[in-house]
Order: C-alpha cells, then sequence, then structure tokens
C-alpha cells in the first residue's frame, strides 16, 4: 500500500478550486499521492501542501512525515487558506537559479 493506504487516489472535494486558485495566482501546481497532495512552485522556490476538508485530519502517516520533514508543509483546507498561503509565497519570492 502507497503512502494514503486504502485512501490512495481519493481527492478532497474541495481541492479543484483550491488548485484553480493557487494557478490563478500564478503559481505552477502538480497534483500528487505522496508525500502530500500538491507540490507548488513560485518564484524559484518549491511548497509540498495537503488538501483537507473543513474539519479532516492528518492521517498518522501524513503527521509523521510531516513532523520528520525539514522542509515547508502547508495544510490548505479552503480558497482563502490557499490565498493567504499565495500572500506569503509571494513575500518568500527570490529569483530563480541561473
Amino acid at each position: 500500500m502507497g503512502f494514503r493506504g486504502q485512501y490512495r487516489n481519493k481527492r478532497d472535494a474541495n481541492e479543484p478550486a483550491i488548485v484553480e486558485a493557487l494557478r490563478a495566482a500564478g503559481l505552477s501546481v502538480v497534483s500528487m499521492d505522496t508525500p502530500a497532495d500538491l507540490l507548488i512552485g513560485y518564484g524559484g522556490r518549491t511548497y509540498i501542501a495537503e488538501v483537507k476538508a473543513a474539519k479532516g485530519k492528518l492521517t498518522k502517516s501524513q503527521a509523521a512525515f510531516y513532523v520528520t520533514w525539514q522542509g515547508n508543509v502547508t495544510v490548505l483546507r479552503s480558497v482563502d487558506d490557499a490565498l493567504a498561503f499565495v500572500k506569503e509565497v509571494r513575500a518568500e519570492k527570490r529569483s530563480p537559479p541561473e
């Protein structure tokens, strides 16, 4: 079984709207299954995000990964969360590598 176990290909219903909001704001977005739902790029930086329903909880595997991961991890529950994330990402923008 993969990272998501028996729920491997199940996507949260709010994911399409969140992805659309991120892309409309100029971010690159790729959907994936593991270790999180989205790979996001902007301004020469890469982020990973997990999409959860308003009251959704991380699985045990996800929580364990996020505790040990030394990079950026964001949980997005709504389009408003996505737009707040966009503001944070834009504030960190740096030039892409040459």
